[in-house]
Parts: C-alpha cells; sequence; structure tokens
C-alpha cells in the first residue's frame, strides 16, 4: 500500500503505522519496525506419590516477554509524515532509551495493533552498519512486570480474658503488599 494511502487509512481509522515506547510521558518512534515477538509460557512442578506416578502439583505463568528489532535514523524531513521533523535525533533517542533503562522506568510498547503496558526494558543491542548512515538497529527486550497491589484487611482477634467468665474482642488491621497473583489464604492449612 502507498505510504501515502496508509497514512491517510491511519488518520482516518485511527491506526498506527509506526510503533514507539512511551514512559514518563516522553514517546520515542521507531523510524522502521522490522520485527515483533512475543514469548508466553509457564512453568510447572511435577511430584511422584504413591506408586511412583508423578502428577503435576503447581503451575505458574511466567511475565511476558516482547523483542522488538527496530531501525532509527536520522532521516529527512518525509513528505509524507508532516510531523517527521519533531521526531528526535537517533542520538537523543538512544539517551533516552539507555536513561530509561538505567533508571527502571515502566514503560508501554504501542504496537501496530495493540498497547501493551507495565514493562521494563532488560536489554538493549544496538547495531551499526554502513547501509544505516547515521542510524542504528536496535534489539530490545522487554518484559512485563506485575506491579503488587497495597491491601488491607481487617482481622478480629480474641484478647486475653481480662476475669474469669468474661469475654473480650479486640480489632486488630494488617496492612501490607499482596502480589496481584498472590494466594492471600495461602498461609493456612
Amino acid at each position: 500500500m502507498p505510504a501515502i494511502v496508509q497514512r491517510a487509512k491511519s488518520l482516518i481509522f485511527g491506526e498506527r503505522v509506526q510503533t514507539y515506547l512511551k514512559g514518563d510521558g516522553t514517546d520515542l518512534t521507531f523510524d522502521s519496525t522490522i520485527s515483533i515477538s512475543k514469548d508466553r509460557s509457564a512453568n510447572s512442578t511435577n511430584h511422584a506419590v504413591e506408586k511412583g506416578a508423578n502428577i503435576t502439583d503447581h503451575v505458574t505463568d511466567e511475565p511476558i516477554g516482547i523483542s522488538i528489532t527496530a531501525i532509527i535514523s536520522d532521516s529527512d524531513w518525509d513528505p509524507l509524515d508532516p510531523i517527521s521533523f519533531l521526531n528526535k535525533k537517533v542520538k537523543e533517542r538512544l539517551s533516552l532509551l539507555y536513561d530509561w533503562m538505567d533508571k527502571k522506568v515502566i514503560i508501554s510498547f504501542y504496537s501496530y495493533d495493540e498497547i501493551v503496558e507495565s514493562l521494563i526494558i532488560e536489554s538493549v543491542s544496538e547495531e551499526q552498519a554502513v547501509d544505516l548512515g547515521d542510524g542504528r538497529k536496535l534489539t530490545l527486550k522487554l518484559k512485563k512486570i506485575i506491579i503488587a497491589e497495597p491491601r488491607k484487611v481487617e482481622v478480629t482477634l480474641k484478647s486475653p480474658i481480662p476475669k474469669a467468665g468474661a469475654t473480650a474482642t479486640a480489632t486488630k488491621q494488617v496492612s501490607g503488599s499482596a502480589g496481584a497473583n498472590k494466594n492471600l489464604c495461602g498461609g493456612l492449612k
């Protein structure tokens, strides 16, 4: 599809024609995205029960991993993209990317058809080649993180009986962080 038609279609239907990362209110746009791959997996444990039969007793999901191969460049103004002159230069984008990685900034990835939030940058591989000019070919590995939510739970506990025959109750408030995938009653048997 010609670029001008693709740009017009994206304006009308709200489709993205470029992928980008967003963190701390700042966007980092890729000039060209070569590949996007997602990895979803789970871990399971097997244990023997009577007569040596193995059973799977626990399955946990692993965080989603995303690998992106993209190109950033200092290309000239693109008549098909009137706001392309606003794109940051390669040096600025690399600095921003490494800054996000060093500061462990939680970012979002905007692909062509979805938005993946709560990601961190695990690794960045940077390639410079003659055919890229001043541009860079980047390979990024992102991982979705699970953020714990603070929860407050009220538990009614019986306090010691002050006198024979009398009963008293007290309320103790317990607060702390419980993971989103953590069973709150896991320690009870």
